[in-house]
């Protein structure tokens, strides 16, 4: 019984971390990068927690922790494959963002560049592979920070999109809109907001997720139990009455 109750607070603990965490780069970046100066309360609680941030990297730690702990080499070709395409088709896409900026979606940047960035991922899949048949150290690169970022990439945009849809399909708002921005997906998602996340994400797992993993096992299971709820209850309360009652 102590360790459900351990394992339930020590998640409810940490998707509280990461909603206030999300909250503060949201604000942040509404103050500093799009309305300067001026505070925006993101999100629809009135509360400091945005619940997608906390759901979102629950769903990293529970998809990726057990991968983040291993080390991953470029000598196997699945590892090399994916960070290869990671790393190249980052580099081609921001050169083609800072140069074509004026391009907005996906289909029709892969309809004019498509076929270009396919070669180019396999000239360096091609190199790289080369290398690692006559060069034994390379073939021990380690490239899991690689693979976490890419993971990290596709989980963030999917939640982000489902999220999207979801909210749009049951209350008809649209909170947050990126037809305007460069790679956008119906709106929904976009290069940039991805990339960050994916850039966050990597940080969060390697730096914070290990301090807040020290946090949970200095505390004793009353003392978990009490944060949860304290922090908890207005979070629950604060959803029902400006969230699910507008909703039925």
């Amino acid at each position: 019984m102590k360790k459900v109750k351990d394992f339930i607070t020590n998640n409810y603990i940490t998707f509280l971390i990461y909603a206030l965490i999300g909250w503060l780069y949201e604000v942040l970046w509404m103050w500093f990068v799009v309305a300067p100066k001026k505070f925006t309360n993101r999100g629809v609680l009135y509360g400091p927690f945005l619940p997608i941030y906390g759901f979102g990297m629950l769903i990293i730690l529970f998809c990726l922790g057990k991968f983040v702990k291993k080390k991953h080499y470029l000598g196997n070709p699945a590892y090399l494959i994916a960070s290869m395409f990671t790393i190249t088709t980052f580099v081609f896409t921001t050169i083609i963002k800072y140069t074509q900026a004026k391009i907005l979606s996906v289909t029709e940047y892969l309809s004019r560049y498509g076929l270009y960035l396919l070669i180019a991922n396999i000239i360096v899949i091609i190199i790289i592979f080369l290398l690692t048949r006559k060069v034994e150290k390379i073939k021990k690169i380690d490239v899991t920070i690689i693979l976490i970022f890419l993971l990290i990439w596709v989980l963030t945009t999917s939640l982000e999109f489902a999220s999207h849809f979801a909210i749009d399909k049951l209350s008809g708002q649209w909170l947050w809109d990126y037809r305007r921005n460069f790679l956008n997906i119906q709106g929904r998602v976009n290069w940039n907001a991805s990339r960050n996340f994916a850039l966050g994400g990597t940080f969060l797992l390697y730096v914070v997720q290990p301090l807040i993993d020290k946090l949970l096992i200095k505390l004793s299971s009353n003392k978990k139990l009490a944060i949860s709820l304290i922090f908890g209850i207005p979070m629950i309360l604060d959803f029902i009455f400006h969230v699910f009652l507008k909703l039925i």
